[in-house]
């Protein structure tokens, strides 16, 4: 061995290590002066070639540390914007990865990067969207890579990033076609250990750990033209291969205070896509907004907590698992009163699907249980008679109808002849101890009630057509009533089909002023207010009867300057109260849902208006209606004669039974006749009366003198009795030698001897007395205390209906 210290070893060792460092320093010199002016133009050459410009400021290289550093890069399309462009860009290589034939990336930071997703409008082929700017980018660099060899093997490139930092980030996104322009800035994006192969060093997807922070959000959502907001939102995970055709996701989403927990495995093979979510205390009132609703709702409150299993494969999307929103209040923008909260929602074993079979799509919701603690629901008429609900979720008429008032325009959907492509089944609903608060702003003074201590359940609520849930509500009604309820309901349109009895007690009738001030002008000062409500629709064929029990009712004032139609509650109140102080009415409704104009309640009150105001028009018609034995023409007798048919004369007797009931009502009857139907029909009562009395004939009081049949021989002597008695024995001689014989003579001389009867106004007026006196006697036929409190007035003309000539009456108040 050559000792070092030996002068010829020393020089030569010094001559080396100076061609070393001069080597070094001219490599250093030629890598620093003409590599970046190289890279530069080597740069531009390829965006040119791409149809882009891709340009820096100024680019740092460390060949020995494996280190490049970019400022000012950016990436934009010839004449057009850019894609992207950054601050500044670091990129540190990894030695033992290259030896190893990777590429491996110690560390890639980007600096303040500026991202660009765009989606412009070709104005020249007539508004047409040209796609997305980074897919036009992605094609010109798929269109310019060198033809791959297919028989040459190609093995998997490995790669492996230990930390990916993004610091002050901004994303611009435009979409012309949609009008949508919003801008995420600024926000941080960190990934650690990021590599496209497993632990065992297969290439197979990716895995590392990342950590985005986004800042503070708001996002325009397209198509609804309304702002997601948040104003912290950060995103941190990893990503995992467990196996060789699954590749692992885990999402952890900070929004605000509330945490979004999932992790979702992508099957490779078959596309397959399984998650498990949790869902800590999301604030819910950013979402309000998105309700479907005519004008904006805003949430003050309320918090979403989830566990979810969601899987999405090629036949069909399930999200299952149970939810629970806690403390939430929706308003109305610029309303003070909340329109719907309550402290919980409880959505338990819940199941969405989404088929995708057959080429048609259908989707299905299932759940075991809902459970909804103290809800509460503010429910407003407008003072134009609109519902707050249907206000602000029915469907508009039309997208062009005008709309100056705020209030969308609605109109009635027909009934569904198909099959709904949703299928709803929820096992049951339970509503507890919650609140409903009504406002009538349509009526003078408005209607306020309230109905406290709800409790509502719902078993077997489904959609499918032939199903019906069952319903059982209680709760308690203006303080001091209760309200009670039970039926069921075909949810697939529970409005056609349904059979529900509803029941209130004890409802004081001074809640109910503002109605009975607004629609009849009176005031009430006292009373309690029972209703039995049994309504049941096949089909969309209701029936409804409606029973109306009022006890102690007292009638205050008049209401001053009253606009509409009075209606006579003093009369009606006389009419209906018992000796009991009680009204117990009942009024039966008809009709189809189906029809434009039809309207339940519209249909209880028009009956309850015109049984008031005949009351005092028609006391008999509205008795009739009251029991329950129809009628509406009241109580009639037949023409010329002062006689009632059986179904009259059993009105006039439970008329009588009523009143007996009834100790603060008198009844005044007034015979009536008509001058001209009568005076023809009492002609023929008297002809044919004396015609069959001369055949022999005896007629039975109280029945209508039936017509004599002009066939029978004993009639036509009857008839040439009588003929010669009212006009004459030569009139009727000279009759019988000129006209032959037969039933052709038989019919003159009969319409001969009307005509030559004169009745005078004194017998129609006798006529009509009779008639009120043959009332008067049938109605006191079994109750003959009524004879202080029924009397006969005097008589007047009318004018007959096709029941005949109605009797009239006057109802007075004790």
């Amino acid at each position: 061995m050559l000792p070092l210290k030996n002068p010829k070893i020393q020089k030569w060792s010094l001559r080396i290590a100076g061609a070393f460092i001069c080597l070094t320093v001219l490599f250093w010199g030629a890598y620093h002066l003409f590599v970046p002016g190289f890279v530069q133009k080597a740069a531009a050459q390829y965006g040119e070639k791409l149809g882009y410009e891709i340009a820096y400021q100024d680019i740092r290289l460390s060949p020995l540390r494996l280190q490049i550093e970019i400022d000012g890069l950016h990436l934009a399309k010839e004449g057009g914007s850019k894609l992207v462009e950054f601050k500044r860009l670091l990129i540190n290589l990894k030695w033992t990865k290259l030896v190893l034939g990777e590429i491996g990336f110690d560390e890639i930071i980007l600096d303040e990067p500026k991202l660009l997703l765009e989606k412009r409008v070709n104005k020249k082929q007539g508004a047409i969207p040209n796609g997305w700017n980074w897919q036009e980018f992605i094609h010109a660099l798929q269109k310019n890579l060198p033809p791959k060899d297919p028989n040459q093997a190609q093995k998997p490139l490995k790669i492996s990033v230990d930390e990916f930092l993004v610091s002050g980030a901004t994303l611009d996104l435009v979409d012309e076609a949609s009008k949508l322009k919003e801008a995420l800035k600024p926000f941080s994006i960190k990934l650690l250990d990021v590599a496209n192969y497993d632990q065992n060093g297969l290439v197979s997807g990716v895995r590392g750990q990342y950590d985005f922070n986004l800042g503070s959000l708001q996002l325009l959502i397209p198509g609804v033209n309304k702002t997601l907001a948040f104003n912290h939102v950060s995103l941190a995970g990893g990503l995992d291969n467990p196996s060789s055709n699954i590749l692992g996701v885990q999402l952890d989403l900070k929004l605000d205070e509330g945490k979004i927990l999932s992790h979702w495995d992508l099957n490779t093979a078959s596309k397959a896509l399984e998650g498990k979510v949790k869902i800590e205390n999301i604030a819910t009132a950013p979402m309000i907004a998105f309700l479907p609703a005519n004008k904006e709702l805003v949430g003050n409150s309320g918090l979403l907590n989830a566990e979810l299993v969601v899987k999405l494969t090629h036949e069909a999307d399930i999200y299952s698992g149970n939810a629970q929103i806690a403390n939430l209040a929706i308003l109305e923008k610029g309303e003070k009163t909340p329109l719907v909260t309550w402290d919980s929602a409880d959505i338990r074993q819940f199941e969405y699907k989404i088929s995708n079979k057959a080429g048609s799509q259908s989707t299905s919701l299932v759940m075991d249980e809902v459970i909804v603690e103290h809800p509460a629901l503010c429910f407003e008429i407008n003072a134009q008679g609109l519902s707050n609900f249907r206000r602000l979720f029915s469907k508009p008429k039309s997208d062009d109808s005008p709309n100056t008032d705020g209030v969308a325009v609605t109109q009635d959907q027909p009934a569904s002849q198909t099959k709904s492509l949703f299928d709803l089944d929820i096992r049951s609903v339970n509503l507890r101890s919650g609140e409903v608060f009504f406002t009538d702003l349509a009526m003078k003074p408005n209607f306020k009630v309230d109905v406290k201590k709800f409790n509502a359940t719902f078993l077997g609520v489904s959609n499918a057509p032939g199903r019906f849930a069952s319903i059982a509500m209680d709760g308690v009604v203006a303080n001091s009533g209760s309200m009670r309820a039970k039926g069921q309901a075909s949810f697939d349109d529970p409005r056609r089909n349904h059979d529900i009895l509803m029941s209130f007690k004890n409802l004081p009738l001074t809640t109910f002023n503002p109605a009975v001030m607004t629609y009849a002008g009176y005031q009430i000062t006292g009373g309690n207010l029972n209703l039995n409500l049994n309504y049941r629709a096949k089909n969309g064929q209701l029936n409804g009867s409606n029973q109306i029990i009022i006890k102690n009712v007292q009638l205050g004032d008049e209401v001053p300057d009253f606009q509409g139609k009075k209606l006579p509650l003093g009369l009606a109140i006389a009419l209906l109260e018992d000796s009991d102080d009680t009204i117990d009415v009942t009024i039966r409704i008809a009709g189809n849902v189906d029809s434009p104009q039809f309207s339940a309640s519209g249909l209880v009150w028009q009956a309850i208006t015109n049984v008031l105001t005949n009351v005092a028009t028609a006391p008999f018609r509205a008795l009739a209606f009251i029991l329950g034995m129809g009628g509406d023409e009241g109580v009639n007798a037949v023409l010329g004669e002062a006689v009632f048919l059986p179904e009259d004369q059993e009105r006039l007797e439970k008329f009588g039974e009523y009143l007996v009931k009834r100790p603060n009502s008198t009844l005044e009857i007034i015979g009536t006749y008509d001058p001209v139907k009568d005076k023809q029909e009492l002609a023929r009562v008297k002809a044919d009366s004396a015609i069959l009395k001369d055949a022999g004939f005896k007629l039975q009081e109280g029945e209508p003198v039936p017509l004599p049949s002009l066939s029978d021989p004993r009639v036509q002597s009857g008839l040439k009795a009588a003929y010669a008695q009212y006009i004459g024995r030569i009139k009727l001689g000279q009759r019988l030698l000129m006209l032959p014989d037969g039933e052709a003579r038989n019919e003159q001389l009969h319409s001969e001897l009307i005509a030559g009867i004169e009745i005078s106004d004194a017998e129609l007026k006798t006529l009509a007395k009779n008639r009120a006196q043959n009332a008067y006697a049938m109605m006191l036929k079994e109750n003959p205390s009524l004879k202080d409190r029924i009397a006969v007035g005097e008589v007047k003309p009318v004018e007959a209906g096709k029941e005949g000539v109605p009797l009239d009456v006057e109802l007075r108040i004790k």
